[in-house]
């Protein structure tokens, strides 16, 4: 009897678990798939200012989709507007000359998209911003999975000192820039048969590369007594990159914030940020204040803002009880049969970098990274305000 029953038991769990577990599709409509993605941010950097107009796309292929033929203008609450012309991957320009962008004053976006939709945003207020105290860096250590192996760095922080009619709501967009240099200057080379550069070509051999940090970096000082605040964290820098080796640059932007533009971009940064399982924490819907005046049952993403700036900039090299750890990016691989290798390759394949053996032959072929510093996605023109 028993045999019977645990027979019975084995058959009957697999229904038992088909009937539990179900697979989910979520049923996405046509407004959840395409939608209006404003973005723009006035300042006081300079007169040109600029409002990005796209689509979202299909879930399955994530890519904005440029929109033209808008009309899109911008206007301030003393009357005043200014029409902006389209100039390309969906960016509307004008100028808004300095003596409108003054703190107290507000502005809004209207636009009339080639469909007939009548997209509006709130004003968004125009608020002084102070001029960044200090950038620094403190040498730190970042404990990792192994605890007798921390990963070591510079932590960059910034302090912030503003007056009580400044704004109490910031933003920080961070840029970084560094020098690298490639492992070999150009000297043998396949371009259809081998040749050698004599003497030895270093034109490719050092770079610049610039990448503005996706970080969101948002602060207030609302709830402080004074407008101020030290040791606020931006990025960290560790060791086993080639970031630190030979100079390395950081450029901040302070934007001032409106209350509103404030609890907007702190919303996508805890988004961005958020960690744990599903769920532990649902992602927070990140309303901004675009609205569709035609159709005001379809969401319009993005937000429309103005801000002051201000920027400051620091430079480091030869960081104090720093040991560089990191490797080579450049691959090496031996030609064992060059007449095959080499002579059957496309030309668009050219030139091919090559690197004497110990018997001083050519028969060593370099990644192009290891002689053009370029392959890296930089640049052998020197920036203006590179100091070395």
């Amino acid at each position: 009897m028993l045999l019977i029953r645990l027979t019975l038991i084995f058959l009957l769990l697999p229904l038992i678990f088909t009937a539990c577990i179900k697979s989910y599709q979520p049923e996405i409509t046509g407004s959840d798939v395409s939608k209006y993605v404003v973005s723009g941010q006035i300042t006081n950097l300079n007169s040109i200012q600029t409002v990005t107009i796209s689509m979202t796309s299909s879930i399955n292929e994530l890519e904005a989709i440029p929109v033209t033929g808008c009309t899109v203008i911008i206007s301030d609450d003393q009357g005043h507007e200014f029409p902006m012309i389209y100039s390309e991957n969906g960016n509307y320009t004008g100028q808004i000359d300095q003596q409108y962008l003054i703190p107290g004053n507000s502005f809004k976006v209207d636009i009339l998209t080639s469909d007939g939709d009548k997209i509006v945003s709130d004003y968004d207020h125009l608020s002084s911003s102070p001029a960044i105290d200090s950038i620094y860096f403190i040498r730190k250590d970042l404990s990792t999975a192994d605890p007798s192996k921390p990963l070591k760095g510079i932590q960059f922080y910034i302090d912030l000192k503003g007056d009580v009619t400044d704004s109490k709501f910031y933003r920080f967009e961070v840029f970084e820039t560094w020098e690298y240099h490639s492992e070999y200057p150009v000297e043998w080379f396949f371009a259809g048969k081998i040749q050698r550069a004599q003497p030895a070509d270093y034109s490719l051999s050092i770079c610049w590369s610039t990448f503005r940090i996706n970080n969101i970096y948002a602060l207030t000082t609302g709830k402080l007594s004074e407008n101020k605040y030290k040791l606020f964290p931006l990025n960290f820098v560790d060791n086993r990159t080639d970031r630190l080796v030979y100079g390395y640059s950081l450029l901040v932007n302070q934007y001032s914030l409106s209350e509103d533009a404030y609890i907007y971009w702190n919303q996508l940064r805890i988004n961005s940020t958020s960690q744990g399982g599903l769920y532990e924490r649902q992602p927070l819907a990140v309303k901004g204040n675009l609205r569709n005046l035609t159709h005001p049952d379809q969401e319009v993403l993005g937000f429309f803002g103005v801000s002051s700036v201000t920027t400051k900039r620091i430079f480091v090299r030869n960081v104090e009880n720093l040991e560089m750890e990191n490797t080579s990016r450049c691959a090496e691989r031996p030609l064992l049969n060059p007449q095959f290798q080499l002579y059957n390759l496309d030309a668009s394949f050219y030139p091919v970098y090559l690197k004497e053996d110990s018997a001083y032959n050519p028969t060593i072929i370099l990644d192009k990274g290891c002689v053009d510093c370029r392959a890296y996605n930089g640049t052998t023109v020197k920036p203006d305000f590179w100091p070395w």
